[in-house]
């Protein structure tokens, strides 16, 4: 299978876009959009003569192999991969002998470098898209980076701040100016459940936002009918919210999220929310609930977020 899902170049100079999906092989949907996504750009001039895009935008499958057998991972998580000291000794080895994420964090790389040394962009801008295992809430993940953080707001979802503070080696802690070369800003975004069929619409409605936000379209290019889906989902949402807290499941095996909770579920501290290890795991807090773990893979048994007022 193809890691590029599409490119596209642009009448006018500009920055360069990555738009990562599957990073999870089991999140389908990203894939999907960005299929859909290259068909609307490759449409768009001849509906809309006045059409220019700026820049260059490049879509690639995160983890092809774990995508292919439908599994969040082969051997280990790729969004926990990202650290700079690791990816450096990956940088340095010979590609040939990499298996699984290694192999698809090299490849990944190799593709963007490729991009980069072609288009010789100012501004490099990243996309991460991802869906969740459990029902209830859209959002973005921003960066520290006040760009992120404005970006993120403008694709019309609950934007979530703190949550790269309790965990390590994302995509979004990795893409930034240190380790590309080049001014970077990056964000992810979560577009529902996982077999959600609207998820895909989600994906769509969240890459179109992305590329008004960046400039690198005008604001009424590229029709956007899913858009509302967007609005309407999060018309009852938190604008943003700030991590307070993470549980942390070493062994997938001996862990039982009870049934029935959804993104931004209001908690009460000492709530059961499951069972790990044969024993009762309580909310530590007042809260809302974020991404409980409903699949048999991953360390992140889930987020206790809190409201936070939004000064934009």
């Amino acid at each position: 299978m193809n890691r590029i899902i599409g490119k596209y170049k642009g009448s006018e100079p500009g920055p360069l876009l990555v738009i990562t999906a599957a990073m999870h092989g089991n999140e389908p949907a990203g894939v999907k959009a960005l299929d859909l996504l290259f068909k609307m750009l490759e449409v768009e001039p001849i509906t809309n003569p006045d059409f220019k895009y700026n820049g260059e935008i490049i879509g690639l499958i995160g983890n092809v192999k774990a995508y292919t057998e439908k599994k969040r991972f082969v051997q280990k998580d790729i969004n926990r991969c990202w650290h700079r000291d690791y990816v450096n000794k990956l940088l340095q080895k010979d590609k040939s002998i990499l298996q699984n994420e290694d192999f698809e964090i090299r490849d990944i790389l190799d593709s963007v470098s490729d991009e980069i040394n072609r288009t010789n962009p100012d501004k490099l801008y990243l996309l991460d898209l991802h869906t969740t295992s459990s029902d209830g809430g859209i959002f973005c993940i921003a960066t520290r980076d006040s760009e992120s953080i404005d970006i993120a707001h403008k694709i019309h979802a609950p934007v979530i701040v703190g949550l790269l503070d309790g965990i390590s080696g994302t995509t979004l802690h990795y893409f930034n100016r240190e380790n590309k070369g080049i001014e970077t800003t990056a964000i992810a975004f979560e577009g529902g459940h996982h077999d959600d069929p609207l998820a895909v619409n989600r994906c769509i409605a969240a890459t179109i936002n992305f590329m008004r936000a960046v400039g690198v379209i005008n604001g009424d290019d590229v029709e956007n009918r899913h858009d509302y889906i967007l609005k309407e989902y999060s018309k009852n949402l938190p604008d943003v919210v700030n991590v307070k807290y993470r549980y942390h499941v070493e062994d997938n095996s001996r862990w039982q999220m009870k049934p029935g909770y959804r993104n931004f579920q209001k908690i009460s501290a000492g709530e059961i929310l499951a069972k790990y290890n044969g024993e009762n795991v309580m909310a530590v807090s007042d809260g809302l609930l974020l991404m409980p773990l409903y699949q048999s893979q991953g360390h992140d048994g889930f987020f206790i977020v809190e409201e936070v007022k939004s000064d934009l």
